[in-house]
């Protein structure tokens, strides 16, 4: 009886092996994949498409989500290359993006950090590294893909809720007035209204990703 449970814990270690962490050689590999995706995704906006006509599938309109693809990036590389290449790849976008190299969406240099939205930016940072902390080395399972995305979401969000807060504090004793509304409003703009769209993208992100590392058997 116990080498027959001997037996079928070995079968199952074998086919259910624990993931080993990545080499560094790897992490770097992601963390550049995750950087250039990232980069390019800003400027990419998500469509989508429906048909015009129920008996023509082939006449397809485009429809705007109103976000770009940057979230992509952000979480692809916490996804595949773990927390270290995640955070690598996210580090080097907002030091790229400061130091004068165009990859934010309206630009880059140190000004950008008076933008009430650098928050969301700053963000990316604590929010990939969480998203990779929780997957990897981790089972591969798409639930655990889509719900370590979904709180690295949140803390994006977070950290440029309060970003938005402590600008809204500071404008106007530099001298910026801002309407009573103003931190409600920016609220609105940065995190509710693109928030259910980018749910969608990480579900999406989260899907290749897993079947990513399913044909890399990692």
């Amino acid at each position: 009886m116990n080498q027959e449970l001997q037996k079928q814990r070995k079968f199952v270690n074998n086919n259910n092996p624990t993931p080993q962490k990545l080499s560094p050689i790897s992490e770097f590999f992601w963390a550049l994949i995750g950087l250039m995706v990232t980069i390019f995704g800003t400027f990419v906006e998500v469509f989508f498409y429906l048909p015009t006509d129920n008996n023509n599938l082939t006449s397809l309109q485009s429809s705007s989500l109103g976000i770009t693809y940057q979230l992509a990036g952000v979480f692809i590389t916490g996804l595949l290359g773990g927390k270290n290449a995640a955070i690598y790849a996210q580090v080097a976008y907002v030091v790229l993006g400061l130091f004068k190299l165009p990859v934010f969406y309206q630009g880059g240099t140190l000004d950008y950090l008076y933008y009430p939205s650098f928050g969301y930016i700053l963000g990316f940072i604590p929010g990939a590294w969480l998203c990779g902390y929780l997957v990897l080395p981790g089972k591969r399972r798409l639930e655990l893909f889509v719900v370590s995305a979904f709180f690295g979401l949140l803390v994006i969000h977070l950290c440029g809720i309060l970003y938005l807060t402590v600008y809204s504090f500071l404008a106007p004793v530099l001298g910026n007035a801002l309407s009573s509304s103003y931190l409600w409003d920016a609220i609105s703009l940065y995190s509710i209204t693109p928030f259910f769209a980018q749910i969608a993208l990480i579900c999406t992100v989260s899907v290749i990703a897993f079947i990513i590392r399913l044909i890399l058997m990692y």
